[in-house]
């Protein structure tokens, strides 16, 4: 990532920053009104609403888990059109809690995003592993 931001770089750091304060409403606005999630078991439509709901829980789950924070490490654009940026980022999970040292677990994900509005909106989100199988088969391990 270079020095001077781009505006999908500034974009993904508001991201970072609404997922690890748990400002679900700030969140959510960065998703278009009706979006795609992909990962290993399929893709689903998914409504912003229904979002708003799973949010919390997802965020109790991690929390339960030891997550201290989740950190944007990279990310690179590929504009598909006028509208449309594909974003490939990479991220570093950090858990840690009494009874297991801290572990940082990477996970990378691809996004579509919609920028030809007023904000830019997600549009797809492509999670390409299952961070909390991966954390349980680290800890399963140890």
């Amino acid at each position: 990532m270079s020095s001077s931001r781009s505006v999908m770089e500034t974009f993904f750091r508001n991201f970072e920053h609404n997922s690890n304060s748990g400002a679900i409403g700030p969140l959510i606005s960065q998703f278009a009104n009706v979006f795609m999630v992909g990962g290993l078991q399929g893709a689903q439509v998914v409504q912003a609403t229904a979002f708003a709901l799973a949010v919390p829980k997802r965020k109790k789950i991690f929390d339960d888990l030891g997550c201290q924070s989740t950190e944007l490490v990279s990310l690179h654009e590929t504009e598909l059109n006028g509208q449309y940026m594909m974003v490939e980022t990479q991220w570093r999970m950090t858990f840690a809690s009494a009874d297991q040292a801290a572990e940082e677990i990477q996970a990378d994900s691809t996004f579509i995003v919609y920028t030809s509005g007023e904000e830019p909106k997600i549009v797809m989100y492509l999670s390409h592993g299952d961070v909390l199988a991966t954390l349980a088969n680290r800890r399963v391990k140890t």
